[in-house]
């Protein structure tokens, strides 16, 4: 401990002793004790903050991992919708130029516009969920069938 053997602290609490009185020592003894379980205290509490800081910034770390991959995903989905919406059909035995001109450029905006709208919902849910809120998502449009029950009383039918 700072190379204070324990000569040192003998001839230390002596020094205090003829200096302080015996009257004195104890009071000081006690402030000394107060203010180093004071010290104690703030520092394990400065650890368990820096720790839960360190917590929060891998949570945060891997949030935004997920937001990154999620928007890869969108973007990468939005594009081979647009591709495919581009092409026409394989099947057809039309020729190319028969193809009507005027619906063609609706239908990459149109997947566009709604992968953009499920890119905001995800990143309004995303913020929401970095602000501690939780999401405000719409209801499912689908509920599943509940269960059917069997009787308990009944056979089993074959």
């Amino acid at each position: 401990m700072f190379g204070i053997g324990m000569p040192e602290l003998i001839l230390i609490a002596v020094v205090a002793l003829i200096v302080l009185g015996p009257k004195k020592l104890p009071d000081l003894a006690k402030s000394m004790g107060r203010a180093v379980r004071e010290f104690r205290k703030a520092t394990s509490e400065l650890k368990e903050t820096l720790q839960v800081d360190e917590e929060f910034s891998e949570v945060k770390k891997a949030f935004s991992d997920f937001h990154s991959d999620v928007n890869k995903t969108i973007k990468a989905e939005a594009a081979k919708e647009t591709v495919s919406a581009e092409q026409p059909p394989s099947g057809s035995d039309a020729p190319a130029s028969a193809a009507p001109t005027d619906l063609a450029p609706a239908a990459p905006s149109s997947t566009n516009s709604l992968s953009a709208d499920k890119l905001d919902e995800l990143k309004k849910a995303f913020q929401a969920w970095n602000a501690g809120a939780a999401p405000a998502s719409p209801p499912p449009a689908e509920a599943p069938p509940p269960a059917a029950s069997k009787p308990s009383g009944d056979k089993p039918r074959a």
